[in-house]
């Protein structure tokens, strides 16, 4: 009588939960493509410090939205200056996001040429585009230099501060998109291929013309 029996320990639920969670080849090797890009650790700690103030803006406005609400409502003696405050973070928050959306490359776009290009021409689009996106930032940010200038004379009523500031937020938030116009494609540059995109943002940002008959 063959009484021998298979030692080996069945699979656990445990073991099974962390095969099925890990993640796919072609997810890691996106990542390792990421991780491997020049000035890879500069965009992204410059990424974190940007959603982090944008971050403490959007906890600004609904705190001191919340705080003007109960004032109105709970203590009948609603603040002046708290329509301001929400404001002033409101444009802050916009343009230091718009900086982040430009090094994640989130910000909605038509393709309507590389798709039906090849390799070399999506290469010569992709960098065209970000020549003309750190062009076009940076002629606004010198342009509208003077009038931040000029308008910094000027205090607003409640919270009497200078309008250079909130005009200011303009100019911060199109220099951090210049500088990632700019890192973008030096990493294009130095690679020799288009920069990869998230699978979901792929998905669904990205529109195909379809073929007419």
């Amino acid at each position: 009588m063959n009484t021998h029996k298979d030692k080996r320990p069945a699979a656990t639920e445990s073991d099974k939960t962390c095969n099925d969670s890990s993640p796919p080849a072609s997810n890691r090797s996106e990542s390792m493509i990421e991780n491997s890009l020049p000035l890879a650790n500069f965009v992204r700690w410059m990424v974190i410090c940007e959603k982090t103030i944008a971050g403490l803006f959007l906890l600004i406005i609904v705190s001191t939205m919340a705080a003007q609400v109960f004032a109105r409502y709970v203590c009948g003696a609603p603040f002046q200056w708290s329509e301001e405050v929400a404001r002033f973070a409101l444009i802050w928050m916009t343009f230091i996001s718009a900086a982040f959306v430009m090094a994640e490359r989130r910000h909605i776009a038509v393709d309507m040429i590389s798709i039906r290009l090849g390799d070399r021409g999506k290469l010569f689009i992709e960098c065209m585009s970000y020549v003309v996106v750190a062009a076009t930032c940076l002629l606004l940010l010198i342009g509208g230099a003077s009038f931040v200038w000029y308008v910094g004379k000027v205090a607003s009523p409640a919270l009497g501060v200078p309008k250079s500031w909130w005009y200011g937020a303009g100019m911060v938030g199109l220099l951090l998109m210049a500088v990632h116009a700019l890192v973008n494609l030096f990493q294009v540059w130095m690679t020799g291929r288009p920069l990869p995109l998230e699978k979901h943002v792929e998905e669904a940002f990205q529109l195909e013309m379809e073929p007419t008959e």
